[in-house]
């Protein structure tokens, strides 16, 4: 069987096309998570988690890629707050992996509710690590003025 990165190109064109950061991607797999909330049966979930994966795996490659110069200016703040940091949720690298093992846990799911449960769980994760990207990571070196 196919890698899901090699096959990402033939079904998802909206990957290829444009080059979208982690931003984007991080956008579109939010938007996927909360689409599966409101799926009800396994036949629902599947195709929706499939999609998931590839824009997780594409994310997953834009992380080592280098972010634009005006990305970089909207994940730039003048003072950094103070960052809990949480054991459960390390890396970026690691929240990928836990969603990417919970969302083939969920194309294996043949139940309506073990599979509502595991799509609650992947959308909390998804939602969780996404937070994570899009939150401020650059200090400005001079205060930034409207």
């Amino acid at each position: 069987m196919e890698n899901t990165r090699e096959i990402i190109p033939q079904l998802y064109s909206e990957l290829t096309v444009g080059h979208p950061d982690s931003i984007d991607l991080a956008e579109r797999c939010e938007l996927l998570a909360q689409i599966l909330l409101d799926c009800r049966t396994v036949e629902q979930y599947q195709p929706v988690c499939r999609c998931l994966i590839a824009y997780l795996d594409a994310l997953r490659l834009a992380f080592d890629e280098i972010l634009s110069d005006l990305r970089i200016i909207e994940l730039t703040v003048d003072e950094m707050l103070p960052k809990e940091t949480n054991w459960l949720f390390g890396d970026s690298d690691t929240q990928y992996e836990y969603c990417r093992v919970t969302a083939y846990s969920l194309l294996q799911a043949e139940d309506e509710a073990e599979a509502a449960t595991i799509a609650g769980l992947l959308h909390d994760l998804v939602c969780y690590m996404c937070d994570e990207l899009k939150a401020p990571r650059f200090v400005s070196a001079q205060p930034l003025t409207a």
